[in-house]
């Protein structure tokens, strides 16, 4: 379909953040001496007896449940065999040299301290098979899991095979607090960063961010962890959200997550074993410290397709061709490079080939009226059932594609306040006539989406067909959006 030129119907939308102290935050940049046997950070990337070092980890679930008469770390009961060691050995096989231990589902019933050793003994085993250990635990923030937090960061603090803590996994998604502030977000990851400066001074921190709208609660920037761990799911996706942590995040980030679902049919292997490689290349491309893949093993249980068949083992133990695919794919430690902005994915600004409604506005520096680069915009379906996300330019420009019309809208960018609105009486411009009340794929969300039509020649790289991504038939203008930066001490 040809691009249809419109003029825009301008409606100016002046908004701005609340006023209101930022209030005191103790933001502690330094980070841990380089000690000989334990992973460092230094000059933005890791480090480790002198050399830089890069971790390539897989995620492993676990938990911890009574085995005879003690505690004992065990695998997810869909792991084929029950074999931590025997499946550590085979992690490392395959060309990983770090696992993300997901520990985070824990029972308050046990006892803590037979918890702490159960632990150290499964950190062990991953040593002994030559793996580092990222550990994801339950996150602190009530009483009880503080108190545990820090007893296990004094139980561990001697174990060098111990590289990370992992204290939240996907805020966005599992915060048990609705709408949290930025900076009580700020305060709260601080506190825990003290924790671990305190207990485990020889580990690093780190907190799991999802998609770039994790900028309106638990920004990226703005967190005082050592470094920022991002999680990234679909080939529409992915090279847009790693390029936007690459600019933006502020500090040394790596892929914790990523993956593309492979059942042999629908989605053949060989793509899933495309998608790891190419993705693996985009991080280095794009400056990440390190790289990791969700999941070990297929999950047939999982609550959608995305959940089943990530893994690089099928279902019934089976090794999938992607495990060929990573011990193909070289990497050369980059310190942490930022590349040139004319080479982002060509649907940054449009992931998902949205092709009803253009919707354009600024966003702008409240004191200097500056633009705001990178600021993330994120709109609604007037009943909240599809949200599409977008960003600024270096002019603070944006322009947000959708298939149905936007009502409710947030727009943050990091280390600046939040705005959360609604829109109802943008007008737009509809010369064509459009039938507005029957708009085609007006719920198309990208859960639905098939990419397979934008994929060139079954590569998932940025390098999709541009046409795809930049039609719009209707248009309407938003003005200009306000934010506040926010300051720590």
């Amino acid at each position: 379909m040809k691009r249809i030129l419109l003029l825009s119907v301008v409606s100016v939308l002046l908004l701005s953040c609340k006023q209101g102290g930022d209030g005191d935050i103790m933001y502690n940049d330094s980070l841990p001496l380089v000690t000989e046997g334990y992973v460092g950070l230094q000059e933005g990337h890791f480090v480790l007896d002198g050399e830089e070092w890069f971790p390539i980890m897989l995620n492993y679930k676990a938990f911890i449940r009574r085995v005879g008469d003690s505690l004992e770390v065990v695998p997810a009961d869909y792991y084929h065999g029950n074999s931590i060691q025997e499946h550590f050995d085979t992690i490392a096989s395959w060309g990983f040299n770090a696992v993300r231990l997901c520990l985070d589902v824990l029972d308050s019933d046990m006892d803590s301290s037979a918890m702490f050793r159960a632990t150290r003994r499964t950190i062990q085993k991953a040593d002994s098979a030559g793996l580092h250990v990222m550990l994801l635990t339950k996150t602190p923030v009530d009483p009880y899991w503080q108190s545990y937090t820090k007893g296990l960061l004094r139980h561990l603090a001697d174990l060098p095979a111990l590289w990370a803590y992992d204290f939240f996994n996907e805020p966005l998604y599992f915060d048990p607090e609705p709408e949290r502030d930025k900076m009580d977000a700020a305060r709260l990851v601080s506190q825990w960063r003290h924790w671990v400066r305190q207990y485990a001074p020889h580990q690093l921190f780190t907190v799991a961010t999802a998609e770039p709208i994790e900028v309106f609660e638990w920004d990226p920037a703005l967190l005082p962890v050592d470094f920022i761990e991002m999680h990234t799911y679909h080939p529409l996706r992915v090279f847009s959200e790693m390029w936007w942590y690459s600019q933006y995040c502020g500090k040394p980030w790596m892929v914790g997550e990523t993956g593309l679902p492979a059942d042999g049919d629908s989605v053949p292997y060989e793509w899933q074993a495309q998608f790891l490689g190419e993705t693996y290349l985009w991080a280095e491309y794009l400056g990440a410290i390190g790289y990791g893949w969700w999941e070990f093993q297929d999950h047939p249980d999982g609550v959608n397709f995305e959940a089943q068949y990530t893994g690089l083992r099928n279902s019934q133990g089976k090794v999938k061709p992607a495990v060929k695919s990573l011990r193909g794919v070289a990497y050369t430690c980059n310190s942490y490079r930022v590349v040139d902005s004319n080479h982002r994915p060509v649907n940054y600004y449009n992931m998902l080939a949205y092709s009803n409604i253009r919707l354009t506005g600024k966003v702008v520096d409240e004191a200097t009226g500056k633009p705001v680069e990178g600021a993330v915009i994120r709109g609604w379906n007037d009943d909240w059932s599809v949200g599409i996300n977008t960003y600024t330019d270096s002019d603070g420009r944006f322009t947000l594609y959708s298939n149905d019309y936007n009502v409710h809208f947030e727009v943050s960018a990091p280390r600046m306040c939040k705005q959360k609105f609604d829109r109802r009486n943008i007008r737009y411009s509809n010369p064509q006539g459009i039938d507005t009340k029957n708009l085609p794929d007006r719920q198309r969300e990208y859960q639905q989406i098939d990419y397979k039509p934008y994929l060139n020649h079954a590569k998932f790289s940025m390098d999709f067909d541009s046409s795809h991504f930049f039609h719009y038939s209707i248009e309407g203008n938003m003005g200009v959006v306000k934010l506040r930066p926010l300051k720590c001490k």
